[in-house]
């Protein structure tokens, strides 16, 4: 293949990805639109039918002894070509209008010729059945007379007679006009979601990180599935719950790794985890981030600092064990040491959120946070602290001042370009380093299945589920989207 080509195949292979994942995101819209369009089509067809009824008659022509036919040409040609003008013109409308005494001619005329053969189908449609059987008769009738000046005297003979209709030719396929107005709605969604797909401007791929914010994607992390079960489970998503798969805790220890030696690189102790809006998974990320910290037998200290929406007490499952936390620390109601609380379990030590706050920035703002992190930073190897979200609250910039370096994440199809720019703009006027970004959330593209080890990747190859073992009897898979569990 030539290279030059190959640019746009991937832009081509890339768009159908980007096309199918529309379909997948908004099938039940298309299910609307083929209802709505099918019984719309149908109502307006229904209001606007008119039945109209249609009379026919076979019939022959003799021109024998006709003066007027041409003796270079068969009579029967020149009645072809000439019979159909002598029945649409006025002359013939004229006449069968005052033999019937009608005002105007309700009617559509057609002819029909045999080429084989010389015979005539003749049409006569009206919304009256009578009036066409009764117009069908009168033309019969008269077009010798209408005729005589072109074809000369000739005769008609009727052959086959319909009689008066008993039901309209048009009749109302109810079923045809559902058809219709289905493919109509199919072609109007398959509109919007190629425009959809056009004018998405979100993260969808590794590679756009580069191509559009100028950032390294260092980890991607698939949606998770869990097996449906009969009875209740653990359904939390960190590291220490053997029900998220063998692939989510490798792209936990894969980010661990590029964290612990980028904040070699910088010295630095404090790491914040933010993301551009509400709901992309940045409270999980920074839980199971300092919890594989920990698991590496490191001294780490988790810190919620969203306090307006907090998080970290429900990834980890431990509303209950929320007491004095972060609010009452920053207003000096508490001790540092009255504020952590230890997980001996997974060897870690977090601070909670406290007492929900409307209005943090100027908590946040004091001079307290600083020697907060001070303090933490003497007594850990890690800090890691969630933050509010870095494009839409200001709260994230006073977490900036004091942390060394921050991590971003990005749930795939989600927010915007433009505000995932705004989002890392804050940062940089920060001055904050942003050591990379990770891709939360990944669905399927069109690199197939696939399965590895023994384990089920589910429906999102390429980026691969990671589902656990699989078992017999288990029924099918849930899926539970990180974003959405650490905002309920």
């Amino acid at each position: 293949m030539d290279k030059k080509e190959e640019p746009n195949l991937i832009d081509i292979t890339s768009l159908l990805e980007d096309f199918m994942k529309t379909v997948r995101k908004f099938w039940i819209s298309l299910l609307v639109c083929i209802l709505v369009a099918a019984a719309g089509f149908y109502f307006y067809v229904r209001v606007h039918y008119q039945p109209e009824y249609q009379s026919q008659a076979t019939f022959s022509v003799n021109t024998e002894g006709s003066s007027v036919v041409s003796s270079g040409t068969s009579g029967s040609e020149q009645v072809k070509e000439s019979l159909p003008y002598i029945l649409q013109s006025d002359v013939m409308k004229n006449m069968v209008m005052e033999d019937l005494d009608l005002s105007t001619f309700p009617a559509r005329i057609e002819l029909e010729s045999k080429e084989s053969a010389n015979f005539y189908v003749l049409k006569v449609t009206s919304d009256d059945a009578g009036m066409a059987y009764s117009i069908l008769q009168s033309i019969l009738k008269k077009c010798p007379e209408a005729s005589v000046y072109v074809l000369g005297k000739i005769q008609i003979e009727v052959l086959d007679d319909s009689g008066i209709a008993a039901r309209p030719w048009n009749y109302l396929d109810k079923r045809m006009s559902l058809l219709k107005g289905a493919i109509a709605g199919v072609f109007l969604w398959l509109i919007f979601a190629l425009f959809y797909t056009l004018t998405n401007h979100t993260i969808q791929r590794e590679e756009d990180f580069k191509k559009y914010l100028s950032v390294t994607c260092i980890a991607v992390i698939p949606k998770i599935v869990f097996k449906k079960r009969r009875k209740e489970f653990d359904k939390h998503i960190h590291i220490y719950n053997d029900k998220v798969g063998y692939g989510f805790l490798e792209a936990m220890r894969s980010i661990r790794t590029r964290v612990m030696r980028e904040m070699n690189r910088i010295d630095g102790q404090v790491i914040m985890i933010t993301s551009s809006v509400p709901g992309e998974g940045k409270s999980t990320i920074a839980a199971n981030l300092a919890l594989s910290l920990a698991e590496r037998g490191q001294k780490v200290a988790l810190v919620d600092m969203d306090l307006r929406n907090p998080s970290i007490g429900k990834v980890l499952g431990m509303e209950g064990r929320k007491k004095t936390g972060m609010s009452e620390l920053l207003k000096g109601r508490c001790a540092l040491e009255e504020a952590v609380q230890s997980l001996e379990e997974w060897g870690l030590d977090v601070i909670f959120e406290g007492e929900p706050q409307s209005d943090p920035v100027k908590l946040l703002s004091t001079g307290g946070l600083g020697l907060v992190v001070d303090r933490l930073e003497e007594s850990y190897d890690y800090v890691v602290l969630d933050t509010p979200p870095a494009a839409m609250l200001s709260d994230a910039s006073a977490v900036a001042a004091c942390a060394d370096c921050a991590l971003y994440v990005v749930k795939q199809d989600y927010a915007r370009i433009e505000r995932i720019a705004e989002g890392m703009d804050m940062l940089t006027i920060s001055r904050l380093p942003i050591i990379g970004a990770i891709l939360n959330g990944a669905e399927r593209t069109l690199g197939g299945y696939g399965s590895y080890g023994g384990y089920r990747y589910g429906r999102y190859s390429h980026y691969g589920v990671y589902g656990e073992r699989v078992k017999e009897g288990e029924e099918s898979a849930e899926y539970v989207d990180v974003g959405e569990q650490q905002e309920k």
